[in-house]
């Protein structure tokens, strides 16, 4: 039983040593800094419609603007990072040295996505910790001007801005395992990416499919219908900062469910990226 769970322990220690290492390589990268830089700029742009005095609307205008920033560059990110942390080891044959060492396929996979979803969380923290920043210093200067729109306090609530960037982050972790996924028998990044794009659009009309599935005649295209909406993840899900905007709260326990539903593809994706990788000649 001790060598069981030593070797376990040991299994875990190698995919969280590569996951720091991918982290790293993806931090110096100039994309990360160059997305960051057109989010911040976006955000501040959204600065230039105070002169038009819009009271408690330009608050939901920035805030819509920081969501949308946060999925569109985010997605770009999770994409590129994940399809050049994993197949940039092969491009580069690093890989041959990396599995030449006590280290499984399922260890360096677990890993790369480790590396990419730390990326990931770390863009958007930044980003979510800006939006909130920038927020409260526009609401703290509407209130000074318009008193009697804020006559009960502050109308936004910066944990639900909070909650939505981490479900950003569960989002793009199900996108990054995808592209993981296809890069585990791709034979080109530039495939990994085109497919993750793809995907990521499927993705968010994913529900669309639901919606229809059942309510044609055809017995192929409800198949069809079928396959996609169980397949793919439903990203739509996730797009709940309008509510947000309008000074709506989610439960706990919608926040529960869509990490639930998150991990659930995730470990999925991956599993199947383990398998295939599994069976890759390199």
């Amino acid at each position: 039983m001790n060598e069981k769970l030593n070797l376990s322990f040991w299994n875990m220690r190698h995919a969280w040593l590569i996951g720091k290492t991918s982290y790293l390589e993806t931090v110096r990268m100039k994309l990360f800094y160059a997305l960051l830089a057109l989010s911040l700029f976006s955000l501040g742009c959204s600065f230039l419609l105070q002169e038009f005095n819009f009271g408690s609307d330009e608050l939901k205008f920035i805030m819509d603007f920081g969501f949308g920033g946060m999925t569109f560059f985010g997605s770009i990110l999770a994409i590129v990072t994940a399809s050049q942390l994993f197949y940039g080891e092969i491009e580069d044959r690093t890989v041959f040295t990396i599995l030449a060492k006590p280290i499984r396929r399922s260890e360096f996979v677990v890993g790369k996505f480790i590396g990419a979803w730390f990326c990931i969380v770390s863009f958007v923290l930044c980003l979510t910790l800006c939006l909130m920043l920038s927020l409260f210093v526009r609401e703290s200067i509407l209130m000074s001007q318009y008193p009697e729109v804020f006559s009960e306090g502050r109308l936004l609530n910066y944990l639900d801005v909070l909650g939505f960037g981490f479900m950003q982050c569960v989002r793009l972790g199900m996108l990054g395992s995808i592209v993981i996924l296809f890069s585990s028998y791709a034979t080109s990044s530039l495939f990994s990416i085109i497919i993750g794009v793809v995907t990521w659009i499927l993705g968010q009309l994913q529900h669309l499919a639901v919606n229809a599935w059942g309510q044609y005649d055809s017995l192929f295209l409800n198949t069809i219908l079928f396959i996609v909406s169980i397949a793919l993840p439903n990203f739509h899900l996730y797009d709940f900062g309008d509510k947000i905007a309008l000074g709506e709260s989610a439960s706990i326990s919608v926040y529960l469910q869509l990490v639930g539903y998150g991990a659930l593809y995730c470990a999925l994706y991956l599993s199947l990226a383990v398998l295939s990788f599994r069976e890759r000649e390199l």
